[in-house]
């Protein structure tokens, strides 16, 4: 017995200078447990680590048979299971050895594995229901764990030698655990260190606050552990969250705006730990019941070192030492208060934090200086091109995106008539009423002279017109009898296959402006590549109607803007009209004018209320006889703007050649050709297209209602020509419609930038 007791001392202290050599605590638990297992003759032993965040204890280590890893891995206990077992009744050598029968185990809460072994008679022979356990304790004689063993190899209950042998290992293990943990607290500080001078080191390329806030927040809850972090700045006497991270925004929206001087309640030295308030939360909301609503933690623990609904709290003040915000943090990883070291850590960051966003404030002025306009305060042309870049970026590959260029027009009458300072009083008030129109938009833009800009993310062109309309009935309203006529021409261009990025945005929304002065000012245009070509190429025609039949193309397309339902309806018709014509044989000049009439086929809709355009259900008799006078209110605007032959051609384009159409109830060749070719395309695309009331129909069914209709509804021939060209080509038509109409219209809401 003497020389086994000296050879397996020997071997014990060759693993504990094995064990004390350092390393990561699972590799120095496994290294205990097989010095305990091998050297000192144990089949099972099992390694209960005290969790201080819990206030427990978790079987880390389990070494035996797979019935007892499964069993035990992973339980917890809690200090109260253990107080029974560890008694100085069963106190030994350091170790404490539970014979068996002498506790009663039917009350505990923990699983409890017991080996098969053979039951022996001899007085000092192991009983499966004997225990062993010894403490694992720090150098202060903080609990660090307790390490249980089973089935001696000898079958024998230990000698008090042994007992011995066995209490210098684990103490050996203790200081081998101890150390893993100070290592592992200390590489979790110096990376934290490390990351936070990472980050510090970069603040001052921020350029913002909130840019310096976001990398403090994000920087602080990186390296420190928290998964919530928020800072506040002083606003105004209030205390207003500008950056966080862990946070919804909905959720972020949520908190209220504390008084600055709540925070001063909570300023008491006996709370302060290096700078930084520590306190438990019913303390804090006692002091400050203002603070009650913000937040409460869930990452909480139990016991004397863990966090439970605690409050970090580090103020902020400036280089004049008056307090002007606070960083909160909330929700530690580990679930335990901060050490000393982070709180050292938090506090310095939070200090160099201070003297970014102050640098960052003097940046900010001087650039605000550079960026904007001096008589308006509207952003200058300088930044715009960049802004709209980052729209586009932000609004990714299928995102909504507008923009409005406008002028005021004839302003140089202003200037002439009541000097140059009544002119810069109908800029500065004009810029005061876009930025309030301008709503949540992006920041409203002074180009230059009496031109402006207005950035809309999120909003397709039908949003885009509406707002546009808005500014424009404001304008009219602001400057009611003002001594000088103030208008504004309004240019309209959304993101689409015509405006692909923001250069070709820019110039589509300039396009868009030149055609509003052309066709008289007052007035806003949303930029269609085809209608401004036509308008272009018309312009110095000698037909007297050629502006007028632009001007009217352009309030077709504000129709289609303006009922999403059925966007592109109008394009599509004229497409579908011009296809006929060309397949009927018509003259090229013809079949432009016919393609024209199929665009403006419904603009007598323009008249007609939005309740009764947009009804998803049946029309009484009241509404349905406002719908049928569409066709005449049509053609009175177009008599009006001298295009009387498609004035006739849409007056007639819902008669029906059995003659039980209206509004003439008209037959056969009694119907214009034209007209009778506006009625065919619109049946098509209407039935082939959604509609509140109805979904569409498939092709070939809307092709066989053409068929019946044919000699009743519809013209024969006319039937006849759309079949074959839709015979012919189907493929290729509706790639021609993809192609040629423009994008469809999407409705969107103006977000924040």
């Amino acid at each position: 017995m003497h020389d086994s007791a000296i050879d397996r001392l020997r071997g014990l202290l060759d693993v504990a200078a094995a064990v004390r050599t350092g390393g990561e605590l699972p590799s120095v638990l496994e290294a205990v447990a097989g010095a305990i297992a091998g050297p000192l003759g144990y089949r099972a032993v099992v390694i209960n680590l005290y969790r201080p965040a819990w206030d427990d204890f978790e079987v880390v280590v389990v070494f035996g048979n797979e019935e007892s890893q499964e069993l035990l891995m992973g339980q917890t206990s809690g200090m109260e299971d253990w107080s029974g077992l560890l008694s100085e009744r069963f106190l030994q050598q350091g170790a404490y050895f539970v014979p068996a029968g002498e506790y009663d185990w039917s009350g505990e809460r923990v699983q409890v594995y017991t080996p098969e072994l053979e039951i022996s008679d001899a007085p000092d022979a192991w009983h499966p229901d004997d225990a062993l356990m010894v403490p694992m304790r720090s150098g202060d004689g903080a609990l660090l764990g307790i390490v249980s063993v089973d089935e001696p190899e000898t079958g024998r209950r230990p000698s008090p030698i042994e007992l011995e042998l066995l209490s210098t290992v684990v103490a050996h293990a203790a200081v081998a655990v101890e150390q893993a943990q100070t290592a592992e607290l200390g590489r979790r500080h110096r990376a934290a260190v490390e990351h936070l001078l990472a980050v510090s080191a970069k603040l001052t390329e921020r350029r913002t606050e909130e840019e310096v806030l976001d990398a403090v927040c994000w920087g602080t809850r990186e390296a420190l552990g928290f998964h919530k972090v928020v800072a506040f700045l002083a606003e105004e006497g209030k205390l207003v969250p500008l950056s966080g991270v862990g946070f919804t925004p909905e959720r972020a929206a949520e908190f209220p705006l504390v008084e600055v001087a709540a925070l001063e309640q909570l300023l008491d030295p006996a709370y302060m730990r290096h700078g930084c308030i520590v306190m438990e939360r019913d303390v804090a909301v006692e002091r400050a019941p203002d603070f009650g609503g913000v937040y409460s933690s869930v990452s909480n623990g139990r016991g004397p070192l863990a966090w439970n609904h605690h409050w970090v709290v580090v103020p902020l003040h400036d280089s004049a030492g008056r307090l002007d915000g606070m960083m909160w943090v909330d929700d530690p990883k580990d679930r335990l208060l901060p050490s000393d070291e982070a709180l050292q850590a938090l506090r310095v960051f939070a200090n160099q934090a201070m003297g970014a966003i102050e640098s960052a404030r003097r940046l900010e002025s001087l650039e605000h200086l550079a960026a904007h306009d001096p008589l308006t305060g509207l952003r200058n042309r300088r930044g715009f091109e960049l802004a709209i870049e980052r729209h586009f970026a932000d609004a990714g590959p299928d995102g909504d995106l507008s923009l409005l260029v406008i002028d005021l027009d004839h302003f140089k009458r202003v200037n002439d008539s009541l000097g140059h300072d009544a002119g810069d009083d109908v800029l500065r008030r004009f810029a005061i009423l876009l930025r309030e129109a301008a709503g949540e938009a992006d920041v409203p833009t002074r180009l230059g002279g009496e031109e402006f800009a207005l950035v809309l993310p999120g909003a397709a062109e039908a949003r885009a017109l509406a707002l546009a309309e808005q500014i424009r009935a404001l304008v009219r309203r602001e400057f009611d009898g003002f001594a000088c006529p103030v208008s504004v021409s309004v240019g309209v261009a959304g993101r689409g296959p015509e405006a692909r990025d923001a250069a070709e945005l820019r110039r589509a929304a300039n396009r868009a402006l030149y055609a509003a002065k052309r066709l008289g000012r007052d007035r806003c245009v949303v930029h269609h590549a085809q209608t401004l070509e036509m308008l272009d190429a018309l312009r110095d025609a000698e037909d007297g109607g050629a502006e007028q039949l632009a001007a009217a193309m352009l309030l077709a397309e504000t129709l289609d803007l303006r009922d999403v339902a059925t966007a592109r309806h109008s394009e599509t018709v004229g497409l579908y009209a011009e296809q006929i014509a060309r397949e009927l044989g018509f003259a090229a000049d013809e079949i432009e004018r016919v393609r024209a009439a199929g665009i403006l086929h419904d603009i007598g809709k323009l008249g007609i209320a939005d309740a009764i355009l947009h009804k998803p259900g049946t029309l009484d008799d009241h509404e349905w006889a406002e719908i049928k006078g569409h066709p005449e209110l049509g053609s009175r605007i177009l008599e009006h703007a001298n295009l009387r032959d498609i004035a006739a051609w849409v007056l007639h384009h819902h008669e029906r050649v059995d003659g039980t159409g209206y509004p003439r109830a008209l037959a056969g060749e009694e119907i214009p050709l034209e007209a009778r070719i506006l009625a065919v395309a619109d049946a098509y695309e209407a039935m082939t297209s959604d509609r509140p009331y109805r979904a569409a129909l498939p092709l070939e069914a809307a092709r066989e209602e053409l068929r019946r209709g044919a000699g009743r509804q519809f013209d024969g021939e006319v039937v006849s020509a759309i079949e074959r060209v839709l015979d012919r080509s189907q493929a290729g038509f509706v790639a021609t419609l993809e192609e040629r109409a423009p994008a469809a219209r999407r409705g969107g809401r103006v977000s924040m930038s």
